[in-house]
């Protein structure tokens, strides 16, 4: 028997028209404070950039007697370029369609663009807090095995401990790959399909309260620890696509090499140098102990004594930065913001942690890890880069490359260099209570 229909938004869908509102603002957090501290040398031409590092005194002093002459201790040290790159394609009827206000939220040649650099600098961000090797996530043999089949309806379900596992360092939509045969440093181990796109996964879903990332595509590796079942053991890893030990040499490089060489590992290095005193970082785990002015203090102090230079930036996670807030009084200073007479005003604009040499600005940053902070001295540390700095890479003026055979364009990010940091002048607190 037929039925009464109404006539209504649903049945009559063609109908109606669309109403849109402005462009939303993002919903993440897509801030570089860190960054824009750090010196930028666009200089770095040649195979490589080697700077002569003063290791030590010279040893040409004594009392009474005439003493013997020694020279001072130099080390040469090298920086290779890295490429890191960034790379949006278009379409080129997206382009028409967007040609004016009525067709598009924003000018298609704009936004692409400017979403291509906000995550081109989220990368750089993350490399700065890495170890140089590109891996995004540890496995660990006490982790829950590895589920899913690596399609859309039942991705890869990886699942991190709370200790291998940093929400900053993933992304929906990322492409990544997994590493085997890793050492603890995060070396020597094999990208599954190396420099092959065959075995890119997509990272789909983050679910930062359990600790798993949820994958889609290929991956032999994944699919036997299914199999077995097993997790991603603790010689395994995840890597950003394409990138493993590509990256720029970052923080936790010289944070983790400093206590491989503190533990009897002999061999290391950083930018060729052999680890040793004065060419290592001050580290400190403090085993689980709450965040604590004497802590902080106790570090600080111990930075400035090994180096002879005051830290200039505290660089933390969220975690410790709410418990910095906790701490005594008189321990931190607050810039106030400007008051309208007209309004009541409460709450600062940053905070400064009054050390004992000073007041030092603190600065939280999503890719540090919960339990850590970072002590800093940024005058310090250095992107070396190739002649022109980070640029999109032209094509007879223009930005867009057009791609062979498909009616698409493609722009790309691009820079050539290396992030030197001089290891004796930064310090590590990790192991925190969160």
């Amino acid at each position: 028997m037929a039925a009464n229909s109404t006539w209504s938004l649903q049945t009559r869908d063609e109908s109606f028209k669309i109403k849109y509102g402005k462009l939303a603002e993002v919903v993440f957090n897509a801030g570089h404070e860190i960054l824009s501290q750090v010196k930028v040398n666009e200089k770095f031409v040649g195979k490589s950039y080697v700077e002569d590092q003063p290791l030590g005194f010279s040893g040409s002093v004594g009392s009474r007697k005439l003493p013997l002459a020694n020279t001072g201790k130099y080390a040469n040290s090298i920086l290779y370029a890295k490429k890191v790159y960034g790379r949006v394609y278009i379409d080129r009827e997206s382009l028409k369609a967007a040609s004016t206000s009525e067709g598009a939220f924003y000018d298609f040649m704009d936004r692409p663009m400017e979403d291509l650099m906000m995550s081109y600098d989220r990368n750089r961000s993350r490399m700065l807090f890495g170890d140089g090797t590109g891996i995004l996530g540890y496995g660990a043999a006490a982790a829950a095995n590895v589920t899913g089949a690596g399609t859309v309806g039942s991705p890869y379900v990886v699942t991190f401990t709370a200790a291998k596992f940093n929400e900053g360092n993933w992304e929906e939509g990322d492409y990544v790959q997994v590493v085997t045969g890793i050492n603890a440093l995060g070396a020597g181990g094999t990208a599954e399909g190396g420099d092959n796109t065959t075995n890119l996964l997509e990272v789909v879903s983050v679910d930062p309260v359990n600790y798993k990332v949820s994958l889609v595509g290929t991956s032999a590796v994944l699919a036997a620890r299914v199999s077995a079942p097993a997790p991603l053991g603790a010689t395994d890893a995840i890597v950003m696509q394409r990138s493993y030990n590509g990256d720029m040499t970052g923080l936790r490089k010289l944070s983790n090499h400093t206590v491989a060489w503190q533990g009897g590992i002999t061999g290391l290095d950083l930018y060729g140098i052999p680890l040793q005193r004065r060419w290592s970082m001050y580290v400190k785990d403090e085993s689980g102990a709450n965040l604590s002015t004497a802590i902080l203090n106790t570090h600080i102090i111990q930075v400035k004594y090994r180096s002879g230079r005051d830290i200039n930036l505290i660089a933390c996670s969220y975690t410790q930065y709410s418990k910095m807030l906790e701490l005594a009084e008189n321990d931190k200073r607050y810039p106030m913001v400007p008051v309208n007479a007209k309004y009541a005003t409460f709450g600062f604009d940053a905070v400064q942690y009054m050390t004992p040499t000073g007041p030092v600005p603190v600065i939280m940053d999503r890719m540090c890890q919960k339990d850590e902070i970072w002590l800093l001295n940024t005058k310090y540390m250095e992107f070396y880069l190739r002649p022109g700095g980070i640029e999109f890479c032209e094509e007879d003026g223009t930005v867009f490359l057009r791609n062979v055979d498909e009616d698409t364009y493609e722009a790309r990010l691009a820079s050539y260099g290396e992030l030197f940091i001089s290891p004796n002048y930064q310090g590590h607190i990790k192991n925190l209570s969160v």
